[in-house]
């Protein structure tokens, strides 16, 4: 990102947001609460904001903790836990809610699974530490706005969660004061990624980060579980225009122009334009029609009190009274425009109604999707640009295996992301990273449901951490490594990387090091 860039969208930020920031580093760990062998903590830690400046950010530290540990016992692996898409502050991980879905990794039984592979043992796994930030613009940051889908600034705020996160544990585990003893991480302790949904495409985008600044060594980085993620933000949003219920040979209740998942699209436009240099000069109401508008979604996602579910609930009411929260009054026919209920309590959404007439004939021309246009005109373009830097499916070589899970039948994340991702790595499939496409038949939310209970209770989580340990590093890949590792590589704070040391004031990272020029 360019300074003269990154400046204009600070100073946006400013005006629209103010720079309310009260949090500082933490110096310990803050238990939350504890869960049979697991003990939950938080922390707030140093990163860099969307606007490009020092910010703290909070974050979730799970440590296994036998009650009566044996001196041999120790951390064998550390799990980077990149959550989904959450609207309410209270579904964030440092809160004790989140606690049961994070330790669900270290309540695995103890035994081999036979019928998978020989001898997998779940034990590497399950005594580890799991490391889940909150994200930018929840918890510490509440005030905030979420930079939703922003994925190399997210993926540099959950690296920086890691380092700061293995820091703290390793100084209060040297301590050996905790009452629930925190142990010591093994000589080779290994680090995964896990999401699902947006916490994919952030757990990706982290692997691409970690391994372009040649840090795989420093953390003992493995690989990637990955879960219906919107790698690809312009395949995504192709999909709710030009599917019929047909694609990926599933049958859906999807048709041309619909959105099932209508929150989706208030939180990607004002997620891009948030962060997004190239949009800081657009409103969004240049993207967003006034009536979506008035129903008061932007103000319901920045309160940070409503789920998703929450949302549509909302929208539900709004369509069957025929009312809002913002005193601008529509009939119920009027909603009926903006959105469709096709059973009870689910509420769809018109792509027409939804995005403004120039926007939603940009959209649906597939013309305008053959190039990314070089330089944006108009707010169509800056978004069309937007989409694709924050894809993560390009413009990189993974050297760590990857295990997908995507479900067919997937109407919010379509199936095409993980194509997209395939088609950029033709060469990899089932050896580099491969795919389970039969764990669900469902859509999106069900198919969470599905992936969490294949990681955490059929024993499949052994059997893929297990082959992603293995590992497999083609030899040209080998070669970009040793590239990418030179102690003269300097690079963006979202990720990009430099010719050489740059001139221009501002923070970027060197041989894995933040560096401050003045």
């Amino acid at each position: 990102m360019k300074l003269k860039a990154l400046l204009l969208l600070a100073a946006v930020f400013v005006a629209n947001h103010g720079m309310a920031q009260t949090a500082e580093a933490s110096q310990r760990l803050t238990k939350l609460s504890e869960l049979g062998n697991s003990t939950v903590y938080e922390f707030n830690y140093p990163s860099v904001s969307c606007s490009g400046q020092p910010t703290v950010l909070s974050a979730a530290l799970v440590a296994w903790t036998p009650g009566e540990p044996e001196e041999k016992d120790s951390i064998e692996s550390v799990h980077i836990y990149s959550h989904a898409t959450i609207g309410s502050d209270d579904e964030r991980p440092t809160t004790k809610g989140f606690s049961k879905e994070l330790t669900a990794l270290q309540t695995l039984p103890r035994r081999t699974y036979g019928d998978l592979t020989d001898d997998i043992s779940t034990d590497f796994v399950g005594r580890c530490i799991i490391i889940a930030p909150d994200y930018e613009g929840y918890g510490a940051t509440r005030s905030l706005p979420h930079p939703y889908l922003s994925q190399r600034l997210t993926a540099r705020q959950v690296l920086d969660a890691l380092e700061y996160g293995l820091k703290l544990y390793r100084q209060q585990a040297a301590e050996k004061i905790d009452s629930n003893q925190l142990l010591p991480l093994k000589s080779d302790w290994r680090t995964f990624g896990l999401g699902f949904s947006q916490g994919a495409a952030v757990t990706l985008a982290l692997q691409r980060l970690i391994e372009g600044e040649g840090l795989s060594e420093q953390y003992h980085f493995q690989g990637s579980v990955c879960g219906d993620g919107p790698y690809d933000l312009v395949e995504t949003m192709r999909y709710y225009f030009e599917d019929d219920g047909t694609s990926y040979g599933a049958e859906t209740d999807h048709r041309k122009g619909m959105i099932t998942y209508p929150a989706v699209v208030p939180l990607i436009i004002k997620g891009m334009c948030d962060t997004y240099p190239e949009l800081a000069g657009y409103g969004y109401g240049d993207l967003l029609t006034q009536q979506l508008l008035d129903t008061g979604v932007l103000g319901w996602i920045d309160s940070k009190q409503y789920t998703t579910s929450e949302m549509a609930s909302m929208w539900y009411d709004q369509l069957e009274e025929g009312r809002d929260t913002l005193d601008r009054h529509y009939s119920p026919e009027q909603m009926a425009e903006l959105f469709d209920t096709p059973r009870w309590g689910k509420v769809w959404g018109h792509a027409d109604k939804m995005f403004t007439p120039a926007t939603y004939a940009y959209l649906n021309d597939a013309s305008n999707f053959s190039t990314v246009p070089e330089k944006a005109e108009n707010a169509q373009q800056a978004l069309h640009r937007a989409l694709a830097e924050n894809s993560v499916v390009k413009g990189w070589e993974p050297q760590h295996r990857i295990q997908f899970y995507h479900s067919r039948s997937d109407m919010v994340v379509p199936f095409g992301n993980y194509l997209s991702f395939r088609d950029a790595h033709p060469d990899g499939e089932n050896t580099l990273y491969r795919l389970n496409d039969t764990f669900s038949n469902d859509d999106h939310i069900d198919a969470a449901t599905l992936f969490f209970l294949n990681l955490t209770v059929t024993g499949s989580l052994a059997a893929h951490y297990q082959w992603i340990n293995e590992g497999y590093i083609p030899t040209g890949i080998k070669e970009a490594v040793a590239v990418s590792s030179r102690p003269d590589g300097w690079y963006t704070i979202d990720g990009r990387r430099l010719n050489g040391k740059p001139t221009e004031k501002g923070i970027y990272i060197n041989n894995g090091r933040k560096i401050a020029v003045k």
